[in-house]
């Protein structure tokens, strides 16, 4: 019984620390700048959730906007690198696909 209680305690106070570690590493009111090769730059806001389809590089690609944070979701690339670059949220982050001719960086905001 003991054990348990202790296991459940050390469970409540991991999501804790990692709730709040990813309070504290969010940069409040940051853009999504996308870069595509042979067009204009987009920027997006990424307080705002939302899908992205972005057809006016190489090869398209979908990006997801959620809680602050932009992913590569699609592209009709071959290797799908770009999609395993994961979530963005950090100032300076940054994720390219190369075959679309796409960079997604994220940018403190103003």
């Amino acid at each position: 019984m003991k054990k348990n209680i202790l296991f459940a305690l050390a469970v409540i106070l991991l999501a804790g620390v990692i709730a709040v570690t990813r309070v504290m590493t969010r940069t409040e009111g940051a853009t999504a700048r996308v870069e595509i090769t042979d067009a204009e730059t987009i920027t997006l806001p990424l307080d705002k959730d939302g899908t992205y389809e972005i057809s006016e590089g190489k090869l398209p690609v979908t990006l997801e906007v959620s809680e602050g944070r932009i992913r590569f979701i699609n592209s009709r690339c071959p290797d799908h690198i770009c999609e395993g670059y994961g979530w963005l949220s950090k100032e300076h982050d940054q994720a390219v696909c190369m075959p679309a001719g796409v960079v997604v960086s994220v940018e403190k905001g103003a």
